[in-house]
C-alpha cells in the first residue's frame, strides 16, 4: 500500500472532529476547524467537559474579517463565546470560552484557547435564599436547582429542562440547601451519588440537561487485553494506579451549624477497618441541615473510599478504537495476564473519564481512558 493509499484508508476509517464558534444566544458564527491546532479535550461522568486548542492570531483575524465578515473581538470573547465539537458530523458537546492568552514571538502570535462545559455555569452560583424541599423526587430537586438558579437576575444561561424523556429515580427526599454554603453545581452532583436513588446526567450540546439511570452500557463488542507472557496487547500503553493513599474507612460527616449545635454523623466500614486499620476522614457538608441527608452523604463518601485504589489508565491509538464510540460510563472487560500482580487487576471497569487528542488533520489520534472497577472478570 502506497503512502497515499494508507492515508486515504486511515482517513476513511477514522473519527473526524470539527470545531465551531457560537454566540451565547445560540446562533452559529462559523466553523474554525482549519485554524485549530493541538486539539484536546476531556469528558467525565457528571462533570463539565474541558477543551483546549491553539490558533494563529493573524490567520484567525483574517478569516473572521475577510471570509466570515464578522468582528473577531465581539465574536471571540471570554465568558461569552461558545465552542462546540462535532464528531463525524454529529454534535458531541458544547463549551464556553473562558481563557485565551496570547503568546507572542517575533515569528507568530498564538492564541491558547481553553473552554469549559455548560455544567460550570453553575460552579459559581449558590442557593439564595435557602431552598427547602419536602417529599420531592430526587431528579425533580435536581431540575429545580437549575430552574431557581436561572430565575435570578442575569442568571439565565439558557440551560433547558426537558418536558419529557428524562430519567426519574422514584426516590422521594427531604432536602435543604442553605444560602451560600455550597455551589449549585456541587449540590447537583451530590444528588446523583447518594446511597439509594443514584442517577447520571449530562448537559447536551444544545444545553438540554438530561438525566439517566446510568450513562453508558456494558460492552460485549470490545475488550482490552494485555498478555505479558506473549507480549500481546490491544492498546498502546497503560498506567495501572494502585495505592492506599486515599483509603478511608470511617467518615465523620459535618453538617450545618457551629460548635455544639453542629449536625454530625459517623459512618464506618468494619471489614475495611479489620483489613487496613482505622483510617478516619472528616468531611464537611455545610449545606446539610437534615440528619438523614447527612447520613446519606457520609455513607456515599465512605462507599467511594473504603477500598484500595485500583484505577487503570489506558491509552489507545485512533486505530485501536472500536467502530461503536466508547462512551463515558461504558463498562469494559480488561484482561491482564502473565504476572500475578497484573492478574490481580483483571476485571470489569467503568469509564469515568476520557481524554481525546486530535491530530493535525483533525482525526482522532489517541484516547486515554480512566476507569473505576465494577466487578470481577469472567470472560
Amino acid at each position: 500500500m502506497t503512502p497515499e493509499q494508507l492515508a486515504a484508508f486511515t482517513a476513511s476509517n477514522s473519527t473526524r472532529y470539527d470545531v465551531e464558534l457560537w454566540t451565547k444566544s445560540g446562533l452559529r458564527i462559523c466553523e474554525i476547524t482549519h485554524l485549530v491546532r493541538n486539539l484536546y479535550w476531556t469528558e467525565e461522568r457528571n462533570e463539565a467537559e474541558s477543551l483546549q486548542f491553539s490558533m494563529d492570531l493573524d490567520a484567525f483575524e483574517t478569516y473572521m474579517i475577510d471570509k466570515v465578515g464578522a468582528d473577531p473581538v465581539s465574536n471571540f470573547r471570554e465568558g461569552q463565546t461558545e465552542i462546540k465539537i462535532k464528531e463525524n458530523g454529529e454534535y458531541l458537546f458544547g463549551t464556553q470560552l473562558y481563557y485565551a492568552p496570547f503568546n507572542i514571538t517575533t515569528d507568530a502570535i498564538t492564541i491558547s484557547v481553553q473552554a469549559t462545559g455548560y455544567l460550570n455555569f453553575f460552579k459559581d452560583r449558590y442557593p439564595s435564599p435557602t431552598q427547602v424541599y419536602t417529599g420531592m423526587e430526587s431528579v425533580e430537586i435536581f431540575y429545580d436547582l437549575i430552574r431557581k438558579a436561572q430565575l435570578a437576575t442575569y442568571g439565565d444561561y439558557g440551560i433547558i429542562i426537558p418536558a419529557s424523556g428524562y430519567y426519574v429515580t422514584g426516590k422521594v427526599r427531604d432536602k435543604s440547601f442553605e444560602t451560600y454554603t455550597s455551589s449549585t453545581k456541587l449540590n447537583m452532583q451530590r444528588l446523583t451519588n447518594l446511597v439509594d436513588g443514584k442517577f447520571d446526567f449530562k448537559i447536551l450540546h444544545d444545553k438540554t440537561a438530561m438525566t439517566y439511570a446510568q450513562i453508558g452500557s456494558p460492552r460485549t463488542d470490545f475488550r482490552l487485553e494485555f498478555d505479558r507472557t506473549n507480549g500481546r496487547s490491544t492498546f498502546d500503553s497503560a498506567t495501572l494506579n494502585r495505592g492506599a493513599n486515599n483509603l478511608y474507612n470511617q467518615i465523620h460527616g459535618l453538617g450545618s451549624g457551629f460548635g455544639k449545635d453542629q449536625l454530625t454523623t459517623t459512618k464506618s466500614d468494619i471489614p475495611s477497618q479489620n483489613e487496613f486499620g482505622l483510617r478516619e476522614l472528616p468531611v464537611q457538608f455545610n449545606e446539610v441541615s437534615d440528619e438523614d441527608t447527612l447520613d446519606e452523604n457520609a455513607q456515599a463518601r465512605l462507599d467511594r473510599v473504603k477500598q484500595l485504589l485500583r484505577m487503570p489508565q489506558i491509552t489507545l491509538s485512533g486505530a485501536d478504537m472500536p467502530t461503536v464510540r466508547l462512551e463515558i460510563g461504558d463498562i469494559i472487560p480488561v484482561k491482564l495476564t502473565g504476572r500475578k500482580l497484573l492478574e490481580d487487576m483483571t476485571g470489569y471497569y467503568r469509564i469515568e473519564r476520557k481524554e481525546t487528542h486530535v491530530d493535525e488533520n483533525h482525526f482522532q489520534k489517541a484516547v486515554t481512558l480512566y476507569f473505576e472497577k465494577t466487578g470481577e472478570y469472567f470472560g
